[in-house]
Parts: structure tokens; sequence; C-alpha cells
């Protein structure tokens, strides 16, 4: 069973809870999956959020699916966070260091629960939540994610780099940004609005490195973007977005 390493994992707790976490995965799987990273060719060119080629459950799907089905790493990569167990494990986690998200007695599912409507779903009277991840693509030349929040039903987002250390440099950028609002009225964002990157604070950026994860809580002020990057247009900044999330 894949292992995630949280050893090394180092929290910040202000404005948000958020945590980095390097050598999150053993050094030979990491190397089978970054080398074995879907094609862009397989992705969906996504706007709504800035510049991101996707590849999803939600995105491409038939791709999606083909894709796992030919690739057992990364099967089994789906196959480990798509459960209940995983979802336990980084509650349990996220306990450990002083962060409790309410998550205890729960329903795992798979769905978006929306045909969940019938008695089963009143008598059980329990949480739903499910897990879930998105292949993503920006390219190094502008390359960007506008600052937001994230959306409301949302617990828990971790973000894995999959890149090789020699096809990026670090004067591109590409790392995560915690943000404020510079006029602090508008902090309060629990649906999950846009901001332009002029109206936004840098508090800090967490780099983008091979083998690591960011690990971030959805509150009301968990502003974060990537500005845009300085790279080529042969530069690719490859990531996989893990999702904990209500089901409502």
């Amino acid at each position: 069973m894949i292992k995630f390493n949280y050893e090394n994992a180092q929290f910040d707790y202000e404005p948000y809870p958020i945590c980095y976490i390097p050598n999150v995965l053993d050094a030979d799987l990491y190397k089978e999956l970054q080398s074995t990273y879907p094609s862009i060719e397989l992705f969906k060119f996504k706007k709504i959020l800035g510049d991101k080629y996707s590849l999803a459950e939600k995105n491409n799907k038939q791709f999606y699916f083909d894709f796992l089905k030919k690739n057992e790493a990364w099967r089994e990569f789906y196959h480990r966070i798509k459960n209940k167990a995983y979802v336990q494990e980084i509650c349990d986690f996220m306990r450990d260091h002083h962060i409790d998200l309410g998550v205890r007695r729960f329903i795992y599912t798979k769905d978006s629960g929306k045909k969940r409507k019938g008695p089963i779903w009143r008598i059980a009277n329990k949480r739903m939540v499910r897990s879930r991840f998105e292949f993503s693509i920006m390219p190094a030349n502008g390359g960007h994610i506008l600052p937001h929040t994230d959306d409301p039903r949302k617990l828990v987002t971790i973000v894995f780099s999959f890149i090789n250390k020699n096809e990026w440099k670090d004067e591109w950028g590409g790392g995560t940004d915690v943000l404020l609002p510079k006029d602090r009225t508008k902090i309060y964002n629990q649906m999950n609005g846009q901001r332009p990157f002029a109206e936004m604070e840098r508090i800090k950026t967490f780099p983008f490195n091979e083998n690591q994860a960011v690990l971030f809580v959805k509150t009301y002020n968990s502003w974060h973007s990537v500005t845009p990057m300085t790279g080529p247009e042969t530069g690719l900044r490859k990531t996989v977005t893990l999702n904990i999330e209500n089901v409502i």
C-alpha cells in the first residue's frame, strides 16, 4: 500500500492552517508516478480560476479513467485515496497537530450525493464525505491561479508536485501563495469569490519543489493563489490536487 510520509511536516497556523510536507512519497514511487504523469493532450483547459489544464472525474472523465486503467501505479494511488480510511488518516493527522475538522462519525461516498434524498439518507443522519483528485497542469509562461479560498464544501486540499528537479527552475515561480486582502473588510470569503492579484497582500509563498505536498484547511479566509509564472513555453507545472470535502 502507498504510504505518505508526514514525518517532516511543517505547520503554519496563521492566517489559516497550512502545512508544507517535503519528501511526501517514497523516492522510487515518486519517480514512477512523475515519469508516467499523463500527457497534456488528455487535459481540458479551464479558465475559471486562471490559466490551467485539468484532468479529473469532472473534466475529461473518460480520458481520466482510461488513463488510470492503463497505469498501475496511478491506479493504486487512486484507490489509496478513494476510501474512508484515507479520510480518517488525514483527519487524525490534522487533529494530532491541534486542528479538529469535526469529522468523526461519517459516511464515505464516491459520488456527489445528489441522488441520496430518500429515507436511508435521513435515517443515517451522518456527515457524508468524499475524496477525489485532479491532475492539473499550468504553463510556466504566464500560468496562474487567481486569489480564492476554495469551494465551501471543501475541508482540506492537498497539492502534490510531480516534476523532475531538472525540468523546473526556481526563478520561474510556481509556488503556492498565502494571501490576505489589503482591504481587510474583504477578508471574509466563505463562498469562494475571486479577487485580483493587485488587491492582495502576499503573506508567504511555499516553493514549488519535487516530491512535496502543500496541505491547507478551507476557511472563510483561506486566500491562496499561484502568481503568474515567468518561465518558457516548454515549462509545465504538474501537480495533483487532492480534495476532501463534504457532500451536499
